[in-house]
């Protein structure tokens, strides 16, 4: 998938029919930004549900931080699909979460997203935790520096932490009924080791280790697993082929 900027394995491009589909979707919101551009010089997106609705969160601090950064998400979002076009967010993928695995109510910043990634042999042949210490690695710092660009939201006392869960087709096998099986990890740092992290107190290759990972293959739990952590600026120098950001974006 990359063009000799960043090649690595279980990155080489999806499907024909996938990428025309996305082809087709940046060409229409590369047309409604020029069309828009003249009267409204502003980061524009298809309309979407990528944002959990605060209503819909299920308490009362849940719903108030919602209300509170909801621009802030929105932007996130669309900056996402236009930026990171092989990148999708799930429907409800971003919004402020309760880990299940926590007590109270406890709220992190989560985004749910689906990596569009063709499996490799190569990439299939390292154990799930190789697989997830090089997802991890490549998403998971980005994401969460995305995700803290709100002003006021990682001081926020409200916020207890971040949630990134990150999903990718796995090589084989399929279920019975053909369907392709995916592999999923859902990493969880508190406020803190965000902020650690974030102000370079923290470096990259401790990030792992200061979260608490867990991983599903297809539908079936695998648990906590442990995972190693590096610098890695895939998201950062990572393009996709004839793909052009629409006119009046910015990407990083």
């Amino acid at each position: 998938m990359a063009l000799g900027v960043h090649r690595g394995p279980g990155m080489n491009p999806s499907s024909t029919a996938c990428r025309i589909i996305t082809t087709v979707r940046r060409g229409l919101a590369a047309a409604m930004l020029a069309a828009l551009a003249v009267t409204a010089p502003v980061l524009a997106a298809p309309a979407d549900d990528s944002v959990l609705p605060a209503e819909q969160h299920t308490s009362e601090k849940g719903k108030r931080l919602a209300a509170r950064y909801a621009p802030a998400l929105r932007e996130m979002s669309a900056k996402i699909y236009h930026c990171m076009p092989w990148v999708e967010v799930k429907r409800n993928g971003i919004g402020f979460y309760k880990p299940k695995h926590l007590e109270g109510d406890v709220r992190y910043l989560s985004i749910n997203l689906y990596i569009d990634q063709q499996p490799s042999p190569e990439f299939a042949a390292f154990s799930i935790e190789e697989r997830g210490s090089r997802m991890f690695s490549r998403y998971v710092g980005p994401m969460v520096r995305r995700m803290a660009t709100s002003p006021g939201l990682l001081s926020d006392t409200s916020l207890d932490g971040f949630t990134v869960i990150l999903e990718w087709l796995k090589q084989a096998p399929t279920t019975p009924n053909g369907r392709p099986i995916h592999e999923t990890i859902a990493t969880f740092m508190d406020r803190a080791t965000a902020g650690d992290y974030l102000a370079g107190r923290l470096p990259a290759r401790d990030l792992a280790a200061r979260s608490r990972v867990l991983a599903w293959d297809g539908e079936t739990s695998l648990g906590p697993i442990r995972l190693t952590s590096w610098d890695d600026d895939f998201v950062m120098t990572y393009k996709v082929s004839n793909y052009q950001v629409a006119p009046g974006v910015s990407c990083p």
